[in-house]
């Protein structure tokens, strides 16, 4: 059972890690092993010993969470997101008790712990009050109507682009008739194959490739005009201009993100969302860049190491103090991933089942969780 729990565990945070909002280390504590996690990042020989046997079942679970589930993660979020964000926040809300066990195993609650608490709180509500008004970094602009449509794609972010392009995943667009850029028009991938016969295949995507100059500086856009028989459904794919100084920033940006990828409450996405390096990075990982992979995965280990060192040492010295800041940082996370569609419908209807399986589902593997001493 403490095996398949292991695997279980592994899968919640390869899970909440691939989910943007969702804090891999909020899932953590939420699954009462916090500190056995930590003490692993942290190298911390005598604890890698003790916990092997969980650690090896919890890290096939995580490889199984991230690459396994991906798919049907994003199915869930694309086709139910009220319900699945809901989920969530039953797990997070399910998981309060063992917090609470966890944080007072030597001592009990001072009123002194509302300062980290509150603080926690805080921080968590305004990194979701900053994500949600830190705009896009490419920005796709269609107007228009009956067959002919503008379309404008600006570079919203401070970094020069290195190349982009656009792709219609409705598939109605038939040509690009004018632009500030000359165009290569590719139709999708039956298209490409039985192009030569002249055969384009309905429902595939189209993409606008710009030949010649494809880069895009930062704050700058293009417009063009296409024909089809339906309104676009355009999506961005690019990547910035990899500079000495764009890899430091990818590099800091990658010990940021590994840092907050194990705080509770903390999105290690968002991070790099905000320092303008998570296109790059997704881009990377597409196109196997290892101008970017390399200085990426050197920053992560960096920032995991540093950050569960870091926590573990808090958690010896201030251990009620870091759990105080551990609730209020959960507290926030469930507004920062409170779903938009949340009220009075059928969707929260059924997402208020799915919070209730979520929260009971936390509570009951906790109850059956050893508190870390």
């Amino acid at each position: 059972m403490q095996n398949l729990l292991g695997i279980l565990y592994g899968i919640i945070f390869g899970v909440a890690n691939i989910i943007p909002g969702v804090s891999g280390g909020t899932m953590l504590v939420t699954c009462g092993c916090y500190d056995k996690v930590c003490g692993a990042l942290a190298l911390d020989i005598k604890e890698i010993k003790r916990n092997l046997k969980f650690l090896i079942f919890f890290a096939v679970g995580a490889i199984l969470g991230i690459v396994g589930f991906s798919n049907i993660i994003s199915l869930l979020f694309d086709r139910f997101p009220t319900q699945t964000y809901m989920f969530f926040i039953g797990l997070i809300t399910g998981s309060v008790p063992l917090i609470i066990r966890n944080a007072t195993v030597k001592e009990k609650f001072r009123p002194i712990c509302a300062v980290p608490f509150v603080i926690a709180l805080a921080l968590v509500v305004g990194l979701a009050l900053l994500e949600g008004g830190s705009g896009e970094q490419a920005v796709i602009d269609v107007h228009g109507s009956g067959g002919a449509y503008t379309v404008t794609f600006t570079n919203n972010s401070g970094q020069d682009m290195e190349s982009w392009s656009l792709e219609d995943e409705s598939g109605n667009i038939t040509s690009v008739v004018s632009g500030e850029v000359e165009f290569v028009y590719r139709g999708g991938k039956t298209e490409a194959i039985l192009g030569i016969f002249g055969v384009k295949s309905e429902g595939e995507p189209n993409t606008i490739v710009p030949t010649g100059d494809t880069s895009l500086k930062a704050g700058e856009s293009v417009t063009f005009t296409v024909k089809g028989g339906g309104s676009p459904d355009f999506s961005a794919d690019y990547s910035y201009r990899i500079t000495v100084m764009f890899v430091a920033t990818i590099l800091l940006a990658s010990v940021l993100a590994a840092v907050a990828m194990i705080i509770p409450g903390v999105s290690g996405s968002f991070i790099m969302v905000l320092l303008g390096t998570y296109a790059t990075v997704i881009s990377a990982v597409k196109d196997f860049n290892f101008a970017v992979l390399i200085p990426v995965a050197v920053g992560v280990v960096i920032g995991l190491v540093f950050g569960a060192r870091l926590i573990r040492l808090l958690l010896k010295k201030f251990r009620l103090m870091v759990f105080s800041a551990i609730l209020g940082l959960c507290a926030g996370s469930l507004y920062a991933i409170l779903p938009s569609g949340f009220g009075f419908n059928l969707d929260t209807g059924i997402g208020v089942i799915a919070l209730i399986a979520g929260a009971a589902l936390s509570f009951i593997v906790g109850k059956n969780t050893k508190t870390e001493e």
